[in-house]
């Protein structure tokens, strides 16, 4: 392996290194987040109001069918929970999802910004090509190496 194509080699592992520790305190501090009474209280906040039918009939059942054992917030959301009740409400997130990014395309739009989905989909790709084109040197390179590990 010559001197610079090891040297590439070695930053694009130090950049991977950085990105990954980037990301594992990005993860830490969103448990931590979880962790919060603030979040336990919101979570009760939303659950007396599933119960009381704030939310509608949907949430209504559905949140007795989680004091019950029968399913969860993530069964339903994940679309795990195929009740009529969780298919609503699952219905129902993605039509205010798909508002709510409409919203954001619209307020870009007036502002003279690119679309932000589009430059999301395109960042998304070119991490998707340059981890592709990481992984395709790095096996190369472990090809080349010599049996039995050693240079």
């Amino acid at each position: 392996m010559s001197g610079s194509a090891y040297g590439q080699l070695v930053e694009l592992i130090e950049q991977t290194r950085q990105r990954v520790e980037a990301i594992e305190q990005i993860a830490l501090g969103a448990r931590r987040i979880g962790e919060t009474d603030e979040d336990e209280d919101a979570a009760e906040a939303f659950a007396r109001r599933a119960r009381s039918g704030a939310l509608g009939r949907e949430w209504s059942v559905l949140q007795g069918r989680i004091d019950l054992g029968e399913t969860t917030l993530a069964a339903i959301m994940s679309g795990d929970d195929p009740s009529p009740e969780a298919q609503a409400v699952r219905e129902a997130s993605r039509a205010r999802l798909a508002a709510l990014a409409d919203a954001e395309r619209e307020r870009a739009e007036q502002a003279g910004e690119p679309d932000p989905a589009a430059e999301l989909a395109r960042d998304r790709e070119r991490l998707l090509a340059r981890g592709a084109a990481l992984r395709a040197r790095i096996s190369d390179e472990l090809g080349r190496r010599p049996s039995g590990g050693a240079e």
